[in-house]
């Protein structure tokens, strides 16, 4: 099977997001991705959404954004979500997605990958550690969800 990595086309959108919002069934996730794939255009300024394909079907995605980091002093890619659909596993599909995205992202002048992995997926844990991505315990994951952040904002 011949695959190729390119950027999501437009009427790819919804499979996209079908196929994100199955990150929950897939990790036993009791929360559903609320994406849609009018959503996931909406937001195509911000999100970079790369495929694999192979003969016009969808099996794979990588959904990125561009971040900046000041300790670095240097851009970066963050990975939002990557998924494989279940037919698709086990091939190295997902590690040729993501190294395509990176080399993607280091010719733009990138230098650096950054990511979250739910803490009960211990398979994409597994996955990105065998990658030779890194554990930083000086970091933690902080949010501020839209209640909050409407509150938070009206304070001035």
């Amino acid at each position: 099977m011949t695959v190729t990595f390119r950027a999501m086309r437009a009427d790819e959108a919804e499979t996209v997001a079908l196929m994100v919002r199955r990150l929950a069934a897939d990790t036993g996730h009791a929360t559903v991705p609320k994406l849609t794939g009018a959503g996931l255009q909406a937001a195509a300024d911000l999100v970079s959404v790369t495929v694999a394909a192979a003969a016009e079907e969808v099996l794979a995605a990588c959904l990125t954004l561009d971040t900046f980091s000041t300790w670095r002093n240097q851009r970066g890619l963050y990975v939002v979500d990557l998924f494989v659909d279940s037919k698709a596993r086990s091939r190295g599909l997902g590690q040729r997605l993501l190294a395509h995205v990176a080399a993607a992202g280091l010719a733009r002048g990138l230098t650096f990958i950054k990511l979250e992995v739910d803490h009960a997926n211990d398979g994409a844990l597994r996955f990105y550690r065998r990658l030779g991505f890194a554990h930083k315990a000086d970091d933690q994951l902080l949010v501020m969800e839209q209640a909050d952040l409407t509150t938070f904002a009206a304070r001035g």
